[in-house]
């Protein structure tokens, strides 16, 4: 049974000519994606080992919207089983249903871009052959012991499938997307990933396994520190993890509206400055073969690139259609993952940061982030895997507590920041307090 095509009949069905009048709906949009996943890995070095066997997994999942008269809405996780149980669910969704004007808006069909979020070889990988998982496995179990690394934690993972969007006004839109990810982690010290739709080249692949060696060598030799205020330089798997606490808390429509946000809707229609002139953040679905780009939301709305800041003025937060019409500001594209980018004007290298640091530390990982305050955007952590700086040079390694302000910081003239190539996001320098872990 094609699941899709049954729930999409369903549906109509249930408008057009319901089996009881109070079971008639008056609308409806489902989005669902229909995946196989390949996978491989390594634990202690052993390639298939019980904790990392090799798999292929299907799955289909999604959500789904029913209008009901009235302006009354349900809103449904569906899967296979979901899907094959519709009609014996919908009386128990409509006895559950709740009033919801803006809710129970749905959008035209409008015009798609183009976007490549589909890569043949992947596909490939998930369809016919799996053996450049195992290679890519393979090149991490030789060659990160020969740059010193004793234990080896690493996984991959191919991912092909179709994603699927209906409305009851008429779009339809079924596309391929692929996935890839890969992850190394040397000696429980440090560990590098790559996560795109399309797998590393070698050149990529060979850039992960030196950058894991060769900070996991940094980091295994001791540093000493003494408390005090110093330069405190965020690795840029650090940034994105702060952008994903703060940010996308704080640009979410949902939380704006609710007054639940470091913004509120009237700080956008003035534009507010509130990060460095230097900084814009955006979501941009049109990036080709990243994890966060698509053809068109959940909801319908084609893709987009949608600027939330530019030149750090407030232009928008991130709106579903339910959101737009509470705000009064048209709806936007919406993250995916990750999904937005901070650009940077003016950025240095990583290298030229701590080469024009007289002392401070450079952080790679905290813990507890997810314990923090989104909103103030303040955070106090530990921080176990950092390297000392000292006069321009790496120290050796220093466990700390870092406390700060987030946004403080990406408002702040003197913060500085730093590109690297083949990263997403940039490196950020400040000056803050640090304390001995």
């Amino acid at each position: 049974m094609d699941l899709v095509a049954h729930l999409e009949q369903t549906l109509y069905r249930y408008v057009s000519a319901p089996p009881a009048e109070e079971l008639r709906i008056a609308g409806w949009r489902f989005a669902v994606s229909d995946m196989t996943v390949v996978k491989a890995g390594i634990r202690n070095n052993s390639l298939g080992d019980v904790y990392a066997s090799p798999g292929v997994s299907k799955s289909c999942a999604g959500d789904l919207l029913i209008i009901w008269p009235g302006e009354r809405c349900s809103h449904a996780v569906i899967n296979t089983a979901v899907v094959r149980e519709l009609e014996s669910k919908l009386p128990g969704w409509k006895q559950g249903s709740f009033r919801d004007p803006e809710g129970s808006a749905l959008l035209a069909p409008q015009p798609l871009p183009l976007v490549g979020v589909e890569h043949q070889g992947v596909k490939r990988m998930v369809q016919q052959d799996p053996r450049d998982l195992f290679e890519l496995l393979a090149r991490f179990r030789q060659e990160l012991p020969q740059r010193g690394v004793e234990n080896i934690q690493a996984g991959v993972q191919a991912g092909w499938g179709l994603r699927h969007v209906r409305t009851s006004k008429g779009l339809s839109v079924s596309y391929a997307q692929t996935s890839f990810s890969a992850y190394a982690q040397a000696d429980g010290l440090y560990g590098r990933g790559f996560a795109k739709r399309r797998s590393p080249t070698q050149a990529e692949a060979g850039a992960l396994i030196e950058n894991t060696a060769a900070v996991t060598k940094m980091l295994k030799r001791d540093g000493s520190l003494r408390d005090g205020r110093m330069s405190i330089i965020f690795a840029p798997e650090l940034v994105e993890a702060f952008c994903a606490k703060y940010l996308l808390t704080n640009f979410s429509g949902n939380n704006v509206v609710h007054k639940q946000a470091a913004y509120t809707v009237e700080d956008f229609v003035r534009g507010g400055q509130v990060l460095d002139p230097r900084l814009s953040l955006a979501i941009n679905p049109l990036r080709e073969m990243e994890l966060s780009s698509y053809l068109c939301t959940r909801e319908g709305l084609p893709a987009r690139k949608e600027f939330l800041v530019k030149g750090g003025k407030l232009i928008t937060p991130y709106l579903t259609v339910k959101d737009s019409i509470k705000a009064g500001l048209p709806p936007t594209p919406l993250p995916q993952g990750q999904g937005i980018w901070l650009e940077v004007d003016g950025a240095r290298t990583l290298t030229a940061l701590i080469e024009g640091t007289e002392s401070g530390i450079l952080v790679y990982s905290v813990l507890g982030l997810h314990t923090q305050d989104p909103v103030s955007g303040s955070y106090s952590l530990a921080a176990p895997q950092c390297l000392r700086i000292e006069k321009g040079k790496i120290a050796g390694r220093v466990k700390t507590v870092i406390a700060g302000n987030f946004l403080e910081h990406l408002a702040d003239p003197g913060t500085e920041y730093g590109l690297e190539p083949g990263e997403s996001f940039p490196v950020l320098k400040f000056e803050a307090k640090v304390a001995q872990g």
